[in-house]
């Protein structure tokens, strides 16, 4: 279940805030329609920008959908936003921005896992059946919602969800196999409403351990008016297992590129780090995890620094996040000699964009768990937007995520990363190459408002039909 994976590791990454210390406002055809982005090498010249004139057209047909609609004084589609317990201010900057098109109603549950002082979408509260238990102990809730799942399925139900979707014309929902995109189709079945859903899964048959869940899941699949796939790669397990392909269509995950930006300065983050100036910086804005390839990080590192030809370069390795692997990283960073080479520490949320402006080259190196890959990640797309050369692993969605603008390597391969890094640390040429291509690359494909703007036509387009 990708987004509550996701959206856990961020908040082990990111301390609570409050909301007086944020700032800022919360590959074949499909492949590059979905990013809208002309194929490019990043050692290319990048004064000039096709991609950026593809995007300048598209947004210029996506607003003539907008605008015609306005023009024609038809309602704002009415839309239900359904995100179970993961409801979170990262997905819901972009629906903000839709706001100006779309009537828009998050349904948020009292046991949601996230913060939402920061959510600027009108939010309507509501009860779920693993509620009374959740709230006995965290324990008990996740045993009630396995038992839940193993017989009929219903975890993260929503009381009176199928009433309360009566006067809404669009159910945007998450995974086709949670409890309510199911109560979604129930609604679209008795009310008449569009249902569509967000799909970050991106294995296979996910998620069909028992036969209840596996039935709603091939329900939604089969009747949805349409699937958003986050990533091509989420598309394609979707044609797997039989969706109707004029269905889905990629809309990648957007992120506030006027927030994460190269320019501004790293906001005194070395300096509190203890970090000179001159030093070459890997940052890594992960969970604490092993299969976020934290380990191996640490591993690449020691190979760089030993290295001959780096010997005279002094290099930190910035872990940004917290989780069980803690104290073991912190012993093998001892171990291995590296010491105060390897700093562990965690960001505010306002702090976030100066780190990685802080940051010589951003690092993740996930590797793939039974019953996990890495969907899409956050971090490369906010990395990218910083102007941060990437280096990332072929685990998952990354290498769709990154595009050409970063170096990937295989997972688990500690040798790869050092070599990325070793060419990266002594050709400041392709580091400034890749920042360059990357940030074009995220103005072009995961500009929320961008992103929000091809949501809005959609519901439009549904609306229409």
């Amino acid at each position: 279940m990708t987004t509550k994976r996701e959206e856990q590791e961020r908040a082990d990454v990111e301390r609570p805030v409050d909301e007086s210390r944020a700032t800022g406002s919360v590959g074949d055809r499909r492949a590059a329609d979905a990013g809208f982005v002309e194929r490019r090498s990043p050692d290319s010249p990048v004064t000039h920008h096709p991609e950026r004139r593809r995007r300048a057209m598209f947004e210029r047909s996506m607003d003539a959908v907008l605008e015609s609609a306005e023009q024609q004084s038809l309602d704002r589609p009415h839309v239900a936003v359904l995100r179970g317990a993961y409801l979170s201010q990262f997905e819901m900057q972009t629906y903000a921005k839709m706001l100006p098109w779309v009537d828009l109603e998050a349904f948020h549950l009292t046991i949601n896992r996230f913060p939402t002082d920061l959510i600027e979408v009108p939010i309507r509260h509501i009860a779920s059946i693993d509620e009374p238990f959740a709230r006995v102990s965290g324990k008990l809730g996740f045993y009630f919602n396995l038992f839940l799942q193993a017989t009929c399925g219903l975890d993260y139900l929503h009381l009176g969800l199928v009433k309360q979707l009566a006067d809404f014309d669009v159910v945007h929902t998450m995974e086709t196999f949670n409890a309510f995109s199911w109560q979604g189709l129930q609604a679209k079945r008795e009310h008449g409403c569009k249902l569509v859903t967000t799909v970050w899964e991106n294995r296979p048959f996910a998620a069909e351990r028992f036969k209840a869940k596996r039935d709603m899941k091939y329900a939604v699949l089969r009747e949805a008016d349409l699937h958003i796939a986050i990533t091509e790669r989420a598309r394609q397990c979707m044609l797997v297992e039989g969706a109707d392909p004029e269905k889905v269509k990629v809309i990648p995950a957007g992120i506030d590129v006027e927030r994460f930006h190269p320019d501004g300065g790293d906001g005194g983050v070395r300096e509190r780090l203890g970090i000179d100036e001159d030093e070459f910086v890997i940052l890594s804005v992960a969970a604490l995890r092993w299969e976020k390839g934290v380990h191996d990080l640490v591993h690449a590192v020691k190979k760089l620094v030993d290295d001959r030809d780096c010997r005279d370069r002094r290099v930190r390795l910035v872990l940004a996040g917290s989780g069980p692997e803690q104290d073991r990283l912190r012993a093998l960073a001892d171990r291995t000699g590296l010491g105060n080479r390897v700093i562990m520490t965690r960001f505010d949320y306002d702090e976030i964009p100066a780190a990685y402006r802080a940051a010589d080259v951003f690092a993740l190196a996930s590797t793939a768990r039974p019953g996990w890959l890495e969907q899409f990640a956050y971090v490369l797309p906010e990395a990218l937007a910083s102007g941060r050369p990437v280096v990332a692993t072929q685990s998952g969605s990354i290498p769709e995520v990154v595009g050409d603008a970063g170096v990937v390597v295989p997972p688990s391969d500690f040798l790869g990363l050092a070599r990325a890094f070793k060419e990266l640390l002594l050709d400041e040429g392709r580091r400034e190459h890749l920042g360059a291509f990357g940030r074009s690359l995220a103005e072009a494909r995961y500009d929320s408002r961008l992103v929000a703007r091809r949501i809005a036509a959609e519901y439009r387009r549904l609306m229409e039909e």
